[in-house]
């Protein structure tokens, strides 16, 4: 009599973590369900999970998880028939999240004093990130130059933002008080 013999099943099973992404808000990106399979014969499907975290801007891998389970269509484990099976990572993306520094605006007359106007403001933390942020634009001279400000991250990290600035202007315009000159 003739033998029938099963072997192992060598064509290449992919398994790939899924990616996913999002803007930063100060708690971690996972994406743990959504691996997909390739190379399985019809009728197969498989279980898997991913791990992997980002919390930052950046990106890191998301990978497949050990513990996979290869079932046939009736629902049985079928994983020992699968021997040439390899992971494909995903990727967890976390994009910096946009804030708006915006400084007030002051003008005045020209008196010989410097024109300073201390309003500033920072808008679109993640909850619970602070900084310290101090407006340091100057102006004495007729003409106008922009507030600055100077900014310390507290508990916050810059490389978490993308910083659109709205800086006001501090203007010193020409004093126009009657000046009389008398000779003696």
């Amino acid at each position: 009599l003739g033998k029938l013999t099963v072997t192992e099943n060598a064509v290449a099973v992919t398994l790939t973590a899924p990616s996913a992404s999002k803007t930063y808000d100060g708690t971690a990106l996972t994406k743990t369900d959504g691996v997909t399979a390739t190379g399985l014969p019809a009728g197969f499907t498989v279980e898997a999970t991913a791990s992997g975290s980002q919390t930052d801007a950046g990106s890191s891998a998301n990978v497949v998880d050990d513990g996979y389970v290869i079932k046939d269509a009736e629902g049985n484990d079928k994983t020992a028939n699968f021997t040439n099976v390899t992971y494909v990572p995903g990727t967890l993306t976390v994009n910096p999240k946009a804030v708006t520094i915006t400084t007030g605006a002051a003008s005045k007359p020209y008196d010989g004093t410097a024109l300073t106007e201390g309003t500033a403001t920072i808008g679109g933390l993640a909850d619970g990130e602070s900084v310290k942020l101090t407006a340091t634009g100057s102006q004495t001279e007729v003409g106008s130059s922009n507030n600055t400000y100077s900014i310390t991250w507290d508990n916050a990290d810059a490389n978490n933002y993308t910083v659109t600035e709205n800086l006001g202007k501090l203007t010193v315009t020409e004093n126009a008080v009657a000046v009389t000159l008398t000779a003696p």
